[in-house]
């Protein structure tokens, strides 16, 4: 029962401490742990039970974070769900885990009516509030409460498989402690942190602050990122870490706000998600003067599996062109898997492989797909990559057609499948195209069956996708480049866009 031996013990060292800010309100280390108890009481008054789902619709702010804590109490999986996505996205979501409620900003549950849940609670409204307010033990004992073991089932976090349809990575208690102790044991937690996070709760990224949370940290939640948002949150609560992706460091550089801001509280900037550009990461190491911790994950193995910390970043003068990714955290366990399935030797490429209690327990209701990216008990990533002779893993390129906007993952083979619903192409390929502020973005590549037009391709795309997957802008060809096999020569593509 993590989550909840998480909040005892903070609460029973860092009373008085802020636990969560938001730009709302700020809750310490005591008023957190009673009204995530008090609202544990409240969801088991309307029903919900061990095993249950409930779901998760909200920008970050510090209910998110109480509702999972208070679900997790109960032994109720919570369900995040990304606020982007579009009704026909969410409704599939819906549909494969079964949630028996759902839990969000009134705003963005008015966007989605008719999704069959039992319950429907605005976590802005009334219903929430008398939820967290009633009556509830504020002690360790909680009586009326399940005892939930370790093993139990916490959360379904979503990411997307190479089909593009979301899957749902079953995530326990363990494992959420397994990355938590691992990680902390390598970054050398300090007294008096304060991390900001950029970063969404609604995928594997709410592993990074569930680990800072587990060390007594203050979180400051925001909710979307902004760069002088950003900035002035470092600013107002003198942060000494901030947790992002390479894009946002990119944005928040170039933010005139930047030069006004006093960012000489932090100690280290935390970035995952997408390789760190060198040009960003020279300029930062020159201008903010801190140190750098690289964050690599997945949320198949339980999110960040392996760091690199300030002491191993190059320094200005010897900055190379690809950063190594770092060593495993301890309790965890990876290799660079052969084409045999073998271990591969140091410095040989090959796909990076994970084991260790922070694994997922698998995907919901999908076993095939489980048994997809598993080797002899080894989790496989999906990345190329090599483990040199000091024990440090680096990328080297992806497996899949991957893309990485701003830090969010966009599968072609979901876009290609939107574009070909409409009658006007007859063929399409996606490929991932470089771009100065957010990374990658998508380039459609169609054969048109007819007449028809790029604006309306994209219209199309627009009422299917959310907005970080629709393509950027789509061109015309004769015929999609393919190898023998039929498979789509991408490489091509990319060479061309």
């Amino acid at each position: 029962m993590w989550l909840t031996q998480l909040l005892e013990r903070n609460r029973q060292c860092y009373p008085d401490r802020r636990a969560l800010v938001d730009e709302r309100r700020s809750v310490t280390w005591s008023e957190l742990h009673d009204r995530t108890l008090r609202l544990a009481h409240g969801f088991a008054r309307l029903g919900l039970r061990a095993g249950d789902r409930v779901a998760v619709l909200s920008l970050d702010r510090i209910e998110v974070l109480e509702t999972y804590f208070a679900l997790a109490r109960i032994g109720v999986l919570f369900v995040p769900l990304n606020h982007s996505l579009t009704t026909a996205e969410i409704g599939g979501i819906v549909e494969r885990t079964g949630p028996a409620a759902i839990v969000g900003e009134g705003k963005l549950l008015g966007r989605h009516p008719d999704l069959p849940v039992r319950l429907r609670i605005a976590l802005d409204g009334a219903e929430y509030a008398a939820l967290a307010d009633g009556d509830g033990d504020g002690g360790a004992g909680a009586p009326g409460l399940p005892a939930v073991p370790d093993d139990a089932l916490a959360a379904i976090l979503h990411t997307s498989a190479t089909t593009g349809q979301a899957k749902g990575v079953t995530v326990d208690h363990a494992s959420f402690r397994a990355i938590a102790l691992g990680w902390l044991a390598l970054a050398r937690p300090e007294d008096d942190m304060v991390l900001v996070n950029c970063c969404p709760l609604y995928h594997g990224s709410v592993v990074v602050s569930l680990t800072y949370l587990a060390a007594g940290a203050t979180v400051v939640l925001m909710p979307g990122f902004k760069p002088q948002t950003a900035l002035a949150a470092i600013e107002e609560n003198r942060a000494t870490h901030v947790w992002l992706v390479p894009q946002m460091l990119r944005f928040i550089l170039r933010a005139g706000a930047r030069q006004g801001t006093d960012l000489s509280s932090l100690r280290e900037i935390l970035y995952g998600a997408a390789p760190m550009p060198v040009d960003v990461y020279g300029e930062a190491l020159e201008e903010l003067g801190c140190g750098f911790r690289q964050v690599y994950g997945m949320t198949e193995v339980g999110g960040p599996f392996v760091t690199l910390g300030p002491e191993e970043h190059p320094p200005l003068d010897r900055i190379p062109d690809i950063i190594p990714s770092g060593r495993v955290i301890p309790g965890m366990s990876a290799r660079v898997l052969d084409t045999r399935g073998g271990e591969a030797g140091p410095g040989e490429i090959g796909e990076i492989g994970v084991r260790g209690p922070g694994v997922m327990r698998g995907y919901w209701g999908n076993d095939e797909a489980t048994a997809e990216i598993t080797v002899d008990g080894w989790t496989l990533t999906g990345d190329l990559g090599f483990i040199d002779r000091d024990g440090r893993i680096h990328l080297v390129d992806r497996s899949k057609d991957l893309i990485i906007r701003a830090g969010q993952n966009v599968y072609p083979t979901e876009i290609e499948r939107a574009l070909r619903s409409h009658p006007g192409v007859a063929d399409v390929a996606v490929v991932g195209v470089p771009d100065e502020d957010y990374g990658e973005v998508p380039l459609a590549y169609v054969v048109a069956d007819g007449e028809v037009g790029a604006a309306e391709l994209l219209r199309h795309a627009a009422g299917l996708l959310a907005p970080y997957k629709r393509p950027r802008r789509v061109e015309f060809i004769e015929q999609v480049p393919r190898n023998p096999a039929g498979k789509i020569v991408k490489k091509l593509l990319r060479t061309a866009g």
